[in-house]
């Protein structure tokens, strides 16, 4: 084996010093000639006779120079090298079909590399953590009666839970987060510009627990969560944009809600913490400050830490080593379930005790099933598509191929063996995958960011390791494919073919035709396949887009506004009306309101507990009537387009001091009180209290989103309830909404130079990514239906055109026989159109198929709509028509006598 090992490096070796060996060998052969040729001179021979002696007595010098490359060499690199070279020639000898090729795997595998990255980032990429096998989210299957949460339920914990888990479960660590507010973001301040950044309070053990890494400072400690202290752990890509990646950055100050606070580290790079969609620019420590209540909520009855039934918070924790998920989950249930009722009165009989779970420490904790399962069917459909750019590419090397024919059986009349022409296709086909694999990656990396911006994930998504090894799986067997496949065809003709007319050896066999034919079948068929379900997408995205909002959003502008350093509710009343008076008096500005809750934001108030006039609403018990509420302020539904049917709007008249207030929907009209004639009852909660007249009844419309049912819900206005930390303005101007943006921010510097405008858009756009994923669907899979069919027109098209061109002979012969040109077009279009047929018969069960499978992804439409079936088959037949028209028109232009005499 040593000995093996040694003469393969000698012969690597040699293969690196191989000129300088050259020359060296060809010297010695020259002084070896030149000595016989001066024994033969010696004996009377002239120069040139000796000369030839000398050379007739040497040998063949060639096969001898040959014979020692074999020997001091290994001749796999140094054939390999010849078949690259002479790769390169050919590709750049026919540069349509290297583009035409290059182009189509670079779409295919790129966008196969595209959605595999948001998908492994979505469902599969683990935390960029230490040993993050150990680590996991908690979640729980509910919580007690009596606790409220933040609307996540299956991750919300209240504080004492999490101190009883950390100190009692027996796990290693566990870890709390809670989102700076419901966006996750909160106004910063850098200099002297004011802005929004994402943030999340942290326990004391986080970057530890979590083992994540600085790259410049420390992260927490255990007493900056004790002490609350004011400093902060910046993100990379914060320190970056921010700083410049300045070592001083350490010390410098960092206002976050007007507060400041210090820098004491830059977590490394790449951990963007742990709430998946929205990267994180900033940590703090749990704080006490009630402008740093959990999730930006005010602190009217309290804050977090010091309320037991408020679950806010989430959870992680660390499994101690040798402790089994199952050992860990065990021990912490027992403790959980007593803690989970610290502070609320015992259970009630018959209610369900909360379950505690572990899920792994993903980089996305909580995707709902449906956006899985759609990136599921995103990947099959891209896919197809992939299968598609394979299948014509191996089409258009075989028809390149069946053009090398007579170079093939040259080769192999010369003496080459059949293993020397596998190996130069093989080595063709790689050097065209690389080619294609850089533009696949290249078009990779700008369709992963549009895929995360359609997607509304700012985290990121640039591929992986991972990814980059799925590509290369990819291009490895799409190289050996491309080589392949052809290589029947290219060595099934011996050396006799060199002898052959050119007119005999163009002619196709049954087999290589049979072949072609099967591809254009499957191609087609996968073509309908996803022409079908983009009809379907499409059909949903436009039943979506249709659907009435019940209000006018077009022509409003939204965004944040979270006052500092107003600890009390009369002054946060007062300063709301003063902004909505100085708002209003803005030129431009038609209407200003506000809306604790912004609406088509996904967000809202779910409560329960209502009596009409004192009794029972509509027969409902008191507890049951359950609704959705929002505050708001004067002017709502005028500034929002909403139809007023009974009654009047909130205005300035509905005072603190003023009766209290309420405006109820049609649906809780009609269901608390069995008519829309709801005007002058009194609504109250379950107990009797709190007391609103109803002053007005309006019409149904859109609250959290577009695909929203109509449910029972009330308004009240924000001067006559608790004290709001932060409201979205809504504000109707006239012309471009997004035109006002820089005048109103620079009216609220002057008011606050700390406040900045919490994501500012139009009203109509918040409605619109309330159905963003179904907009990215909708999008991918009419672009993959496009692409699929461009693949299959030029795929037909490069077919039947090489077809036709091997067929001129047969053509012309047909046309000197009497065929007219409208017979021959018809029989290449009929061939055509019967290849189609099939594909489209094969097509349409596999669609039903598919059409089942993304069925609950649909709105409107049904899996088996007739209308998109139809648009399937008759964009399929079209492609088909029009791909075949050219080469069906070549055919019939065919002069017998040119054809003929070419043979």
């Amino acid at each position: 084996m040593m000995d093996r090992l040694l003469i393969f490096v000698a012969k690597l070796k040699a293969l690196f010093l191989r000129s300088s060996d050259d020359a060296a060998f060809d010297k010695e052969v020259e002084a070896h000639l030149e000595m016989l040729a001066e024994h033969y001179r010696s004996q009377g021979m002239d120069a040139a006779e000796a000369k030839l002696a000398a050379r007739r007595q040497f040998g063949n010098v060639t096969l001898l120079t040959q014979k020692r490359k074999e020997a001091r060499t290994t001749m796999f690199f140094s054939n390999v090298a010849r078949d690259l070279r002479y790769g390169v020639r050919q590709l750049i000898k026919t540069p349509v079909f290297t583009l035409v090729c290059v182009l189509t795997l670079a779409l295919g595998v790129g966008a196969n590399t595209a959605v595999f990255s948001v998908m492994h980032a979505v469902l599969m990429k683990m935390l960029p953590v230490h040993d993050a096998s150990r680590v996991v989210y908690i979640h729980t299957t509910g919580f007690p009666t009596g606790a409220h949460n933040t609307g996540d339920e299956a991750t919300s914990f209240s504080y004492a839970t999490y101190r009883e888990l950390r100190e009692h479960s027996g796990l290693q660590e566990v870890i709390g987060y809670i989102p700076m507010s419901s966006s996750g973001k909160a106004p910063v301040r850098v200099g002297t510009i004011p802005e929004e950044a994402a943030g999340d309070m942290v326990s004391g053990n986080y970057f530890s627990g979590l083992g994540v890494g600085v790259e410049l400072g420390r992260g927490f400690l255990q007493k900056d969560e004790d002490d609350h202290a004011a400093v902060t752990v910046i993100s990379e890509q914060f320190w970056a944009s921010h700083y410049a990646h300045s070592p001083d950055v350490l010390g410098k100050t960092l206002f976050i809600k007007s507060k400041p606070f210090t820098i004491v580290g830059v977590a490394a790079k790449g951990f963007e913490g742990t709430e998946g969609r929205i990267p994180l620019d900033f940590w703090i420590p749990l704080q006490s400050d009630p402008e740093f209540n959990a999730w930006g909520n005010p602190a009217n009855d309290g804050i977090y830490l010091t309320i037991p039934n408020l679950w806010c918070m989430r959870l992680m924790a660390r499994m101690p080593e040798g402790v089994t998920q199952e050992q860990a989950l065990a021990k912490a249930q027992g403790i959980f379930q007593q803690a989970a009722y610290l502070g609320i009165a015992q259970k009630r009989a018959g209610e369900r005790i909360p379950q505690l779970s572990f899920l792994p420490a993903k980089q996305f904790d909580e995707q709902d099933e449906s956006f899985a399962r759609s990136l599921k069917t995103l990947m099959a459909m891209v896919g197809l598509v992939l299968l598609i750019a394979i299948c014509n590419i191996v089409m258009l090397l075989m028809a390149r191929n069946a053009n090398r024919q007579r170079e093939f059986s040259i080769r192999l009349a010369i003496g080459a063996g059949r293993k020397e022409i596998a190996r130069q296709l093989l080595t063709e086909s790689f050097l065209l995958v690389t080619l294609g694999g850089i533009a696949a990656w290249i078009f990779a990396l700008g369709a992963t960011r549009a895929l995360g911006a359609w997607a509304r994930i700012d985290s990121n998504l640039q591929p992986d390791s991972a990814v980059l090894w799925f590509t290369l799986a990819l291009l490895i067997v799409s190289a050996l494919v491309f080589g392949l496949a052809p290589l029947r065809n290219a060595i099934s003709s011996g050396p006799e073919m060199a002898l052959r007319s050119s007119a005999t050896a163009s002619q196709i066999t049954t087999r290589s035709v049979r072949t072609g034919n099967i591809v254009i079948v499957m191609q087609v068929a996968m073509c309908v396949v996803l022409l079908v379900g983009a009809a379907l997408l499409l059909g949903t995205l436009r039943n979506l887009m249709n659907i009435p909002l019940g209000q006018k959003p077009e022509g409003v502008l939204v965004f944040g506004v979270r006052p500092q350093h107003i600890p009390s509710k009369e002054e946060s009343i007062a300063f709301f009306v003063d902004l909505q008076q100085r708002l209003r008096a803005m030129p431009g500005v038609e209407a200003v309101s506000f809306a604790a809750n912004r609406p088509g934001s996904g967000w809202s108030s779910n409560n329960g507990g209502v009596r009409i006039d004192g009794h029972k609403p509509n027969g409902v018990e008191p507890e049951e009537a359950n609704y959705r509420h929002n505050t708001v302020g004067s002017d709502y539904f005028r500034t929002m387009g909403v139809p007023v049917l009974q009654g009047r709007d909130f205005s300035d008249a509905d005072s603190a001091t003023a009766p209290q207030t309420v405006i109820v929907n049609e649906t809780f009209a009609k269901k608390y009180l069995g008519t829309v004639n709801a005007v002058g009852h009194v609504l109250t909660n379950s107990k009797g209290l709190r007391p609103k007249l109803i002053v007005g009844v309006v019409k149904d419309h859109k609250y959290t989103g577009i695909t929203e049912k109509a449910r029972p819900m009330n308004w009240t206005v924000f001067m006559q309830g608790d004290r709001e930390n932060q409201l979205d303005v809504e504000m109707r101007v006239q012309g471009d909404p997004l035109a006002m943006i820089p005048t109103v921010r620079r009216f609220i510097q002057q008011i606050d130079p700390d406040m900045a405008l919490l994501d500012p858009m139009v009203e109509s756009e918040v409605f619109r990514q309330s159905i963003s994923q179904q907009i990215m669907f909708a999008r991918l899979a009419g672009c993959f239906g496009v692409l699929a069919v461009v693949l299959i027109a030029t795929g037909l098209y490069g077919t039947l055109s090489y077809r036709v061109s091997r067929r001129n002979a047969e053509i012309g012969v047909r046309m000197a026989l009497g065929a007219q040109r409208k017979q021959i077009v018809w029989m290449v279009l009929r061939g055509s159109l019967l290849l189609t047929a099939v594909g489209v018969a094969a097509g349409i069960p596999a669609a039903i198929a598919a059409s089942k499978g993304i069925e609950s992804s649909l709105y409107g439409v049904k899996a088996l709509d007739v209308a998109s079936y139809l648009f399937a088959i008759a964009g399929v037949t079209i492609v088909a028509l029009a791909a075949s028209g050219l080469p069906a028109g070549r055919a019939g232009s065919v002069d017998p006598s040119t054809a003929l005499r070419a043979d």
